[in-house]
Parts: C-alpha cells; sequence; structure tokens
C-alpha cells in the first residue's frame, strides 16, 4: 500500500481502538475518519480483546487487516481478560506489547508519524524503534495517566514493580515523543515535572463527530422505558464503577414524589449491583446497550443527562469525558457532577454542575432543572450545542492533529 500524492500516513497504536461494528471505545475511529476525510491515510494498530468491546472482531490470524470505513485497522490477536482491574488485563497489555515485535510493518504503508495512546505504555518503545526506522514523527498521547492513577486509586506503592516499570515508560515517553498530546488540559504540569520539554504539549481534547447524528428514529426500547409526563434524567454509557451511577440511583429515590424518573441505558459490570440498588425504586428503569448510532436519537428522549465522577485528587489535571459532548451534540441539559481542573458545564452555561459522590446535591439540582421553564431548558440545550461544535467537533480536531502530527 502507497500513501497517496497530496496525503501523509499516521500509524495510530491504541490497544482499545474500537469502531461502529464492534463497539467502544471511539476516539481514534472519528480522528481517522476526519483524517482520512482530508486525504490522508490512517492505520489502526489495536488488539482484538477489550471489555469495551460488544462484538469482538474476528480473525483468524495472529495479524489482520480491515477496511473499516476508509480506515485501515490491524487488528492483533492477544489473550483475553475477565476485567478492566485485573492482573489478567496487565498480562493483556503486555502480550500486546510482545506482540508488535513481530508485526510485519512492510505490509502496512511506510508512516510520516506514529502515534501511541495510552493507558497502555507497553508499546512506546516499539513504536519509537519504528519512528526511527521509518523517519516518522513520534507522538505520544495521554489520555489517563498511568502509572499515577494506579497509585492514587489503586492504592499500588511508588516501589511496586509494575509501578516503577510503568513509570520508566511514562518518563521514556515524554523524553522520546517529539509531540505530548493530551486530552487533560491541566496535565501538562506533571509531565514537565516527569521530563518533557513543555514546548511538545498539544491539548486536543474529546469530542462528536456531529454530522448526521440526528438522523434515524429514537430506539423503541428505551422510548417505552419512559414514563409519560415524568422528567426523565438519562445515562447511556458504560456502567461501571468509574461512571459513579449509585449516586445516580440514590439520588432518583429521593426526587421519587417530584415526577422524576432515570432511565440508565448501556451495559457494564456493575449491571447487577446497580439493579439490586434500585430495587423497589419505581422510578428506576434500566435498558440493554443500544447501537452507536441509535445514542443521538435516544438522547433526545430524555429531558436531562448525567455524567457523573468520583472524588479523585487525579481530576487536577481536568476531564475530557466522552458522552458529556453526546449529551451536549443532542442539546441536552446536563447535570455534571464533578471536582476537576475544567469545569464544561458551567463553562458553557448548559446544566447544572454539583459535588461529585452526593445525592443529595445531585437531588436538588434534578429538581432545579425540572422546575425550570421549557424556554430556559432549551437555552440550556441550544448552549451546549453550540459549545461542543465549537470546540468538540471531530472534523476540527482532526485537522488540529493533522496540524500537529504530519504538518
Amino acid at each position: 500500500m502507497n500513501a497517496s500524492a497530496t496525503g501523509r500516513t499516521l500509524w495510530i497504536v491504541n490497544q482499545y481502538a474500537g469502531s461502529p461494528r464492534h463497539g467502544m471505545e471511539y476516539r481514534h475511529y472519528h480522528l481517522a475518519r476526519a483524517l482520512v476525510a482530508q486525504g490522508h491515510r490512517v492505520v489502526v494498530i489495536t488488539g482484538t480483546r477489550s471489555h469495551l468491546f460488544t462484538r469482538p472482531p474476528q480473525i483468524s490470524r495472529p495479524f489482520t487487516l480491515e477496511t473499516i470505513d476508509g480506515v485501515t485497522y490491524c487488528w492483533v490477536d492477544g489473550p483475553g481478560y475477565e476485567r478492566a482491574i485485573s492482573l489478567g488485563r496487565i498480562v493483556n497489555m503486555a502480550a500486546f506489547a510482545l506482540r508488535l515485535l513481530r508485526l510485519p510493518v512492510g505490509k502496512l504503508p511506510r508512516p510520516d508519524a506514529i502515534l501511541v495512546s495510552s493507558p497502555s505504555l507497553f508499546p512506546l518503545p516499539v513504536a519509537a524503534r519504528w519512528a526511527k526506522r521509518f523517519g516518522a514523527r513520534f507522538a505520544f498521547e495521554v489520555r489517563d495517566i498511568w502509572p499515577l492513577t494506579l497509585r492514587e486509586l489503586g492504592g499500588l506503592s511508588t516501589r511496586h514493580p509494575l509501578v516503577l516499570l510503568m513509570q520508566w515508560l511514562e518518563d521514556f515517553g515524554y523524553r522520546s515523543a517529539d509531540v505530548v498530546v493530551s486530552v487533560l488540559p491541566a496535565a501538562e504540569g506533571h509531565m514537565v515535572s516527569r521530563g518533557m520539554d513543555p514546548a511538545k504539549f498539544h491539548y486536543l481534547p474529546n469530542g462528536i463527530e456531529l454530522d448526521g447524528r440526528r438522523d434515524g428514529p429514537a430506539p423503541e426500547v428505551v422510548r417505552q422505558a419512559i414514563e409519560p409526563g415524568a422528567f426523565t434524567v438519562g445515562f447511556v454509557g458504560t456502567l461501571g464503577r468509574a461512571n459513579v451511577l449509585e449516586t445516580l440511583i440514590d439520588a432518583a429515590r429521593l426526587v421519587a414524589p417530584d415526577g422524576v424518573q432515570v432511565v440508565v441505558v448501556g451495559h457494564g459490570p456493575e449491571r447487577e449491583q446497580l439493579a439490586a440498588r434500585a430495587n423497589g425504586a419505581a422510578n428506576v428503569a434500566f435498558v440493554g446497550p443500544i447501537p452507536k448510532e441509535q445514542v443521538a436519537p435516544a438522547l433526545g428522549l430524555f429531558d436531562a443527562c448525567y455524567v457523573g465522577y468520583r472524588r479523585s485528587s487525579l481530576y487536577r489535571f481536568g476531564v475530557s469525558p466522552n458522552k458529556l459532548y453526546d449529551y451536549m451534540a443532542a442539546g441536552r441539559p446536563v447535570l455534571f457532577a464533578a471536582d476537576a481542573a475544567n469545569q464544561p458545564v458551567q463553562e458553557a452555561d448548559c446544566g447544572r454542575t454539583i459535588p461529585p459522590e452526593d445525592p443529595a446535591a445531585l437531588a436538588a439540582a434534578i429538581r432545579s432543572l425540572a422546575a425550570a421553564s421549557p424556554d430556559e431548558r432549551a437555552r440550556l440545550g441550544a448552549n451546549a450545542r453550540a459549545y461542543v461544535a465549537e470546540r468538540h467537533d471531530y472534523a476540527r480536531l482532526g485537522e488540529r492533529l493533522a496540524e500537529v502530527l504530519l504538518g
């Protein structure tokens, strides 16, 4: 394969990159599509096993090429694992990096730039070697700061062997990369403290693909879950610990007398625990996962949407939640429960910002939105849509990434 005469070629190494065919995560699919639309060629090098996939890729060889919407996916087979936080996942990460050593890179288009995306840091040395071999620009993208996350959330010691290894890899990335990209707006100080030249830093948040988002009917399964006449707060995404859905369920009990309903759409490891917690709460409904193309129409059925974070010092670097931009693009007022360096809902004036893990505060914010006039809620929704269109449209983010990496 050869790059076009005018376009450039980018390799994106993200072990957990997904697609609409397979499930989350979607950042690099959308960025790749934006780059392809500009005339560039993109190869996404990713793994076959992810706890976020709803339909894993079907491959018959250790390395398989597949074209998805103009983007070349190079699937690297690896061992499975059961839980996102587990020894099995660490083994999965290490195995992926080791198999990259045997990747037949000669069958791929010669790269002009190679981007390695966290949280897995194991591919960094392999990609740095590729970049040197091909004379390509080398970029390190930080979406989750490891091993700091393992220390502050996982409680691991600074002397734990895994932390020591990942610390070396993180520092290697900052030193070796030509460019460091991050979704975290306030992460530069940490990176500089680990040896990064501040001139390397570029902020590139998560985003949304706006074109055609609201086409098609809303899924009937979500429509049927909504009680007529109720003020409905919705959540669409992974039912995992990180999304703090127990706070939303506890708040739902507090607002039950006020004609408020909560609808939770998705799947994940916390599904059974959350259902047990909601047992007896008539105003909480659970709906299974829906196809990606139905998310935007489903969001249009809700009166407001919820995004929650745990209280953690890690968020001093900022947050960039994909689901927030989904909600904003759908023109929904947002309930944003987070204590973070950035406060996008407050900045956009598109909902209510409240402390994390506080059901009473969340209940009060829900009541406040429910009591607002339809015109006021429409204003908040319009603000949300305008904000995300200006700052988080993947077409624009793709242009920025091309400028940073491809010149």
